[in-house]
C-alpha cells in the first residue's frame, strides 16, 4: 500500500491548485447542468461539451460536478478518472458533499485501480461524515486521524488486508448508492420530497430499499446526477424504480471480497425536502 498515499496526495494538490472560484450551489448552476443534460440526451454532444466549459468558467460547482461525472463515465468526452478527480475536488470544495462520494466510489471501484487509502478518505468527507450510514463500526479511524491525512495512512497501514478488502466493498457500495440517492439527484429528477430508508447486508448481497411517506412536487426538475436515465413519468413510481437500479449497478460495481459476516447490516436514511430558489 506504499504507493497508495502519494496518489491521494497527488490527487488533492491537482484539486486544490485548480479551483479558484469560492463558488456555491446555485438555481443558475443547476439550469445550467440541466441544460447541458437535455443536450447529451439529445445526442448533440458538441453543444453539451461548450456549455460545459462555459459553465465551468462561471464556476458552477454543479457544472463542476457534471463534468467529473462525464469524464468518470465517458460521456461526450473520453473517459479521464485522474480528470474526473479534479472536478469532483472542484465541486466538493464548493459545497457539494456529493462530490466526495463520487471521489470514494471512484477510488473503491477496480476499473480505476481500488485505492483503498483514498476511498475512505474521501468518505469521510461525503454526505455520510456525519455517521448517518450504521453498521461500519470497522471502517472507522480514530478521531485523531480522521482529519490528518499522515495520520489516517499511518492508521490504516496497520489493519489487515481482510479488513481494508471489505471497508473498500463496503465504503465503494454505500458512496455509489449515496452520490446518486442523495439529495438532490433523484429528487429533483423525479419531482419527488419523503423519506428512504436503505438497509445493506453485504455478506448476501443485497439492498433493500424502503421508501417512507413520499410527496410529489409539480415543478421542473433539475438534474444533476451522472447517469441519463429515462425521464419517463416522474412518480413514486418511477422514483422507486430508479433507486432499485442505482442499487443494482451499485453492487455490480465491486467485487464481493468473501468472509464477511452473515449478521452484518449497513443502513442509512435519506430525507428529501425540495427547496427551490
Amino acid at each position: 500500500m506504499a504507493s497508495r498515499p502519494l496518489r491521494l496526495f497527488l490527487a488533492g494538490l491537482i484539486g486544490l491548485s485548480s479551483f479558484c472560484a469560492a463558488a456555491e450551489p446555485s438555481r443558475f448552476g443547476r439550469e445550467t447542468v440541466s441544460d447541458i443534460r437535455q443536450r447529451i440526451q439529445m445526442q448533440h454532444c458538441d453543444g453539451a461539451v461548450a456549455d460545459l466549459k462555459a459553465g465551468l468558467k462561471k464556476g458552477f460547482v454543479e457544472v463542476s460536478l457534471l463534468a467529473g461525472s462525464m469524464y468518470d463515465n465517458g460521456i461526450c468526452v473520453k473517459r479521464d478518472w485522474d480528470r474526473a478527480v479534479v472536478f469532483y475536488i472542484q465541486a466538493w470544495q464548493g459545497g457539494m458533499k456529493e462530490a466526495a462520494d463520487r471521489l470514494a466510489g471512484g477510488y473503491a471501484a477496480p476499473e480505476n485501480g481500488a485505492d483503498v487509502a483514498a476511498a475512505l478518505w474521501w468518505s469521510y468527507r461525503g454526505s455520510d461524515a456525519g455517521g448517518r450510514a450504521k453498521g461500519m463500526p470497522d471502517c472507522r479511524v480514530s478521531p485523531a486521524a480522521a482529519g490528518d491525512m499522515d495520520r489516517f495512512v499511518a492508521e490504516l497501514q496497520t489493519w489487515p488486508q481482510a479488513r481494508l478488502a471489505t471497508c473498500n466493498y463496503l465504503v465503494g457500495v454505500m458512496s455509489t448508492v449515496s452520490a446518486e440517492v442523495g439529495y438532490p439527484t433523484l429528487a429533483y429528477e423525479y419531482n419527488i420530497g419523503g423519506d428512504v430508508s436503505l438497509h445493506f447486508l453485504p455478506a448476501v448481497p443485497q439492498i433493500d430499499l424502503r421508501l417512507g411517506e413520499v410527496r410529489e412536487y409539480s415543478m421542473y426538475g433539475v438534474v444533476d446526477g451522472d447517469r441519463i436515465r429515462e425521464r419517463g413519468s416522474r412518480s413514486a413510481g418511477g422514483f422507486k424504480k430508479a433507486l432499485r437500479e442505482v442499487a443494482d449497478r451499485a453492487l455490480r460495481r465491486y467485487p464481493h471480497p468473501g468472509g464477511i459476516p452473515p449478521d452484518t447490516l449497513v443502513t442509512t436514511d435519506w430525507h428529501f425536502e425540495l427547496q427551490f430558489e
